[in-house]
């Protein structure tokens, strides 16, 4: 492209473009007078061009294009409304504004483009009768958003859909407060608006007690409650520890995808309203039957916390709050330590939690 500017005077000895004749004065003898500043294409010779193909106003702060779009239907439209093309001899595409539009008309012979305002596309298409094909399409337009309005009420409403959304929440924030660790149980508090509570555990299967008595040279603890759990010894590395009145709690499991058997540690039955034996508490908010917890007692709860515990019972201390009000989980801190969280009458006073972390 060349600029020319206001006043400036060129030769055209050939060719004077369409778009180009607009912007120029006509003096005689193949001399023109430029009106404005213009941005030009064509063949250059001494004094001016040998074909002025093609021009544009140069307008500040606007930036030129000459990409080409091929829209068979607003090209009908253009047609429809009595638009007239522009030809471009030699065959190159139109210079226009990015907030106009070259849409090229192959209804006629020769590179021939309407230039419009983007602004003004709709109305071109709007005064276009539609045809049974698109007639179609619109009405599978409105179909499928309907279909998404439907969704995103039911996303926004339905129980099951909150109460995922919340474990969702909650399951993405263990990682980033390391409550990923050595756990051995997972509670799940729900409190209501007026404050009761409702809570649900689970063993995360962290602990397989009898992991390595296949091994030689493992030192073995005998199991306390052989006919509750079909166990007579436990390894010692990982049972030693663990108060032998608390074995009756031991749950033998086999694990088909290891092909062997594994022996974990159940939640105290004191620690939570409802206890469960499977690892999995997103279950809870997530499978078909929220792990037999009606899933509007979860999308109602105030509050939703999630606390774990060691093999000890002892609870960790930092837990996650999911805050209804703002639908967002932030972590809590223990403030004060309990001694044994399975029995509450040793307690002087409630566990104080809080989100400013302990020193």
């Amino acid at each position: 492209m060349k600029k020319m500017t206001k006043n400036q005077v060129v030769v055209v000895k050939h060719i004077l473009g369409e778009t180009a004749a607009p912007l120029v004065e006509d003096l005689g003898n193949g001399k023109y007078r430029f009106k404005v500043d213009a941005w030009c294409e064509g063949e250059t010779c001494k004094g001016g061009f040998f074909h002025l193909r093609q021009a544009i106003e140069a307008k500040p702060g606007k930036r030129i294009t000459n990409r080409v779009n091929f829209w068979p239907r607003l090209r009908l439209a253009l047609h429809n409304a009595g638009e007239q093309p522009v030809n471009i001899p030699g065959g190159d595409n139109p210079l226009h504004y990015t907030d106009q539009m070259a849409v090229a008309d192959y209804s006629v012979s020769g590179a021939h483009y309407f230039i419009i305002e983007r602004a003004d596309i709709g109305k071109y298409l709007d005064s276009l009768p539609l045809d049974e094909r698109g007639v179609k399409h619109r009405e599978a337009i409105e179909e499928r958003k309907k279909a998404e309005e439907a969704e995103a009420y039911r996303q926004e409403h339905d129980p099951k859909c909150i109460a995922e959304r919340i474990g969702d929440r909650l399951w993405y924030a263990m990682p980033g407060c390391a409550l990923t660790g050595n756990t051995e149980f997972n509670r799940i508090t729900l409190v209501a608006k007026d404050g009761s509570e409702f809570s649900v555990i689970y063993p995360s299967w962290t602990t397989d007690l009898i992991s390595g008595l296949g091994c030689c040279n493992v030192a073995k603890v005998v199991c306390s409650a052989p006919e509750e759990t079909e166990l007579q010894y436990l390894d010692a590395r990982r049972a030693g520890e663990l108060d032998p009145r608390q074995h009756y709690r031991i749950k033998k499991i086999y694990s088909a995808g290891w092909c062997k058997y594994s022996a974990y540690l159940m939640p105290l039955a004191g620690l939570a309203t409802e206890v469960r034996h499977g690892y999995r508490w997103l279950a809870m908010f997530d499978s078909s039957d929220n792990d037999g917890v009606d899933p509007l007692l979860i999308a109602e709860a105030e509050r939703v916390i999630l606390e774990t515990f060691d093999l000890y019972d002892r609870i960790n201390k930092k837990r996650l709050v999911y805050e209804a009000s703002t639908k967002e989980v932030h972590v809590e801190y223990l403030h004060n330590d309990p001694q044994d969280w399975s029995d509450r009458s040793k307690f002087n006073k409630a566990p104080e939690w809080s989100e400013e972390e302990v020193a």
